[in-house]
């Protein structure tokens, strides 16, 4: 009786949350005047039907929950990129962040865990390491993923299981120190562009996405703990419990999204009145060429800070060698 009613109360977040975003989502798509900060906020949206109902499968067909949660957290990464790339949008793009933020500093501070370094100067590098930050773990996470796959199917994976000779306690380890990194850096490009994204009404958009990535995350991992301490009897019985209360909060989530991305804002300003194909707009939500074109930017930077510091680390080996 007591599956039965979690499945069963799952079921009915997972079709509400569905129902409910996907009508969001549709409104847009036909008030898609502005596609620049359109396409990343669909993209954002997205994350409830496709949280809910991968926690939905995971909980009916457990055999397969390895598939479902491993979209859950690709997409998690997925959401992280593309609510940095609206923030950079609204406020016209590095150069223009840039610009505005020259010759301020973000001071060291314990809440933000820059304590231990020296004032952090607000000009282009520190724009491009926020970048690469939450690039580190888009790119990241699918390999992790892929390795979680082939050490399953050799029996080294069960997911709960921190059994110091399977591979789930390395993967989480590696995932938590990327996904903290990437999260950091979200933290600390939005403290540093605070003021400019005030006209964007930014902050219960930043709320509500670190919100639903964040805590979903560690509520997984402490769930586990408790079985892994005997509170819960088995990992797959936590497993049921991080899934159908995935299901309860994304449906929380979708109504959360109507306030703080609200399609009004972009309806009201379709002085034709006439509705933009949604079957269009959808193509350019789904068209990955902005994510391709931005992770082969960050890539080229990285190679040439690279190359600059092997040419600056033979210059001075060689100044070494001369003096010896």
């Amino acid at each position: 009786m007591a599956a039965f009613l979690e499945v069963l109360f799952a079921f009915l977040c997972t079709v509400g949350a569905c129902g409910v975003a996907l009508q969001h989502i549709y409104r847009h798509l036909c008030n898609y005047t502005e596609p620049i900060y359109q396409r990343y906020t669909v993209r954002i949206i997205l994350m409830v039907p496709v949280y809910s109902l991968m926690s939905f499968l995971a909980l009916i067909l457990p055999k397969n929950a390895i598939i479902f949660n491993s979209i859950i957290g690709i997409y998690e990464a997925w959401v992280i990129y593309n609510f940095l790339s609206l923030c950079l949008s609204w406020v016209g793009g590095p150069g223009e962040v840039v610009t505005s933020l020259t010759g301020k500093v973000i001071q060291p501070s314990w809440h933000l865990m820059t304590c231990c370094f020296p004032p952090i100067p607000l000009d282009g590098r520190f724009i491009r390491r926020c970048k690469q930050g939450v690039l580190q773990f888009v790119i990241l996470k699918p390999l992790l993923v892929l390795s979680a796959f082939i050490l399953y199917y050799n029996n080294k994976y069960e997911e709960g299981s921190f059994y110091i000779g399977g591979g789930y306690l390395y993967i989480t380890l590696i995932y938590t120190m990327s996904y903290s990194a990437a999260l950091w850096a979200l933290v600390l490009f939005y403290v540093a562009c605070r003021d400019l994204l005030t006209p964007f009404k930014a902050l219960p958009k930043f709320i509500l996405v670190k919100s639903v990535v964040f805590l979903t995350y560690w509520q997984g991992l402490v769930i586990f703990l408790f079985s892994e301490g005997g509170t819960i009897e088995s990992p797959q019985e936590a497993a049921d419990y991080q899934n159908v209360l995935i299901g309860g909060e994304m449906l929380i989530a979708a109504f959360a999204h109507l306030y703080a991305f609200p399609y009004k804002d972009y309806a009201e300003a379709n002085i034709g009145g006439t509705e933009t194909n949604a079957w269009q707009s959808l193509f350019h939500v789904l068209n990955l060429i902005d994510v391709v074109h931005d992770t082969m930017h960050q890539v080229h930077d990285y190679t040439l800070f690279f190359h600059s510091f092997s040419f600056k680390v033979k210059s001075l080996l060689l100044v070494l060698s001369s003096l010896v």
